[in-house]
């Protein structure tokens, strides 16, 4: 019996279902054998090394950064007992070097793992895009190649919307809702495994004595066991842990983001405020709590209605590019002493 509630299943997905039935309700789904057609994953199906063939034949043979994890960690990529580093090392290798790899390793053995993750496939394997169609979205977002053996991906969370294609071996996904962020126990900022924050909590062992409150997040929980050919809608900042078995394992995906891109990324507020709003008294604090809520969060309405759009500046709620720019030039110019102090 699954001890999580399973994430939604559906068949038949186009366009038109995603973009009105699964993006507005944000939450994952799993649209079945949507992409069971390609033929790396008619390749899979057949065996590992049916597979490693495929990707031979498609690789560009430009190597890539490989990440390397001790057969202790039993495919754990994470921090080190301190915090203060990582447990795995890293290595260049091509796609064709990994496979052979791979398929060297005794099936029987519970060895090193090896992973390479978000591989732009124009650049890695540009013959493989005339087999990796994907009707749910334009032309312009980028397919990315992860291949792995028997590998846990620690939970964390990205920014973009992810539709994550399962060409071969066993994956399962568990997801938590973005408020959970309090139950999770976020590993420090200033230095993560993968460039993404990640959960100290243990999945497979929880230490409810170390993280009491991850008892929560498990409650609500989803989980989806996919199969090659199976796609997984994961909206943004949903958290996910990875388990993945198997002695060769592909996945594709595809990361999108409708936010406009010349905005600062959100995380840099977050670490000015940690440097400024978190050390203050803590009716200041509460003071700007107040206006980030009515400037920045709209709890009052438009903040700056009252004004000529003219002068509205970047708390305006429609700023052109121009604008913008102008924005960040004045800021910079503004704060340009506190940030050299």
């Amino acid at each position: 019996m699954n001890r999580f509630k399973s994430i939604a299943v559906i068949d038949k997905v186009d366009r038109v279902t995603f973009e009105n039935e699964i993006r507005p309700l944000n939450q994952p789904v799993v649209m079945k054998g949507l992409v069971s057609h390609w033929p790396c994953v008619e390749a899979a199906k057949k065996s590992p090394e049916a597979l490693g063939a495929y990707l031979k034949k498609h690789d560009s043979r430009r190597t890539s950064l490989v990440s390397v994890c001790p057969a202790e960690f039993k495919g754990r990529f994470f921090y080190n007992e301190s915090l203060t580093g990582v447990n795995f090392t890293a290595i260049n290798e091509s796609i064709s070097g990994l496979v052979d790899w791979f398929l060297a390793q005794p099936a029987s053995q519970c060895g090193e793992a090896r992973y390479i993750q978000a591989l732009p496939i124009p650049a890695v394997a540009p013959d493989m895009m005339a087999g990796l169609d994907m009707p749910l979205l334009n032309t312009d977002v980028q397919p990315r190649l992860w291949l792995g053996n028997t590998i846990c991906t620690q939970t964390h969370l990205d920014r973009p919307e992810n539709i994550a294609c399962h060409v071969a071996g066993k994956k399962v996904f568990t997801l938590f809702p973005p408020d959970q962020l309090p139950n999770l126990y976020m590993g420090p900022l200033d230095m993560t495994p993968g460039g993404a924050l990640i959960s100290l909590a243990s999945l497979d062992e929880p230490d409810f004595n170390a993280h009491p409150r991850f008892a929560q997040a498990l409650e609500v929980a989803q989980q989806a066991h996919l199969e090659p050919g199976d796609a997984l809608y994961i909206p943004s900042y949903w958290w996910h842990h990875v388990q993945t078995t198997g002695p060769l394992n592909m996945l594709v995906n595809y990361w999108w983001n409708d936010a406009r891109p010349d905005a600062y990324h959100p995380l840099a507020t977050l670490y000015l405020a940690a440097l400024s709003i978190k050390h203050l008294p803590s009716d200041q604090r509460q003071f700007w709590k107040t206006m980030l809520d009515y400037y920045i969060f709209d709890s009052a309405g438009d903040p700056v209605a009252h004004l000529p759009a003219s002068i509205q500046g970047a708390f305006s709620q429609e700023i052109s590019a121009e604008k913008m720019q102008l924005s960040k030039r004045q800021f910079k110019q503004r704060f340009q002493q506190m940030f050299n102090q």
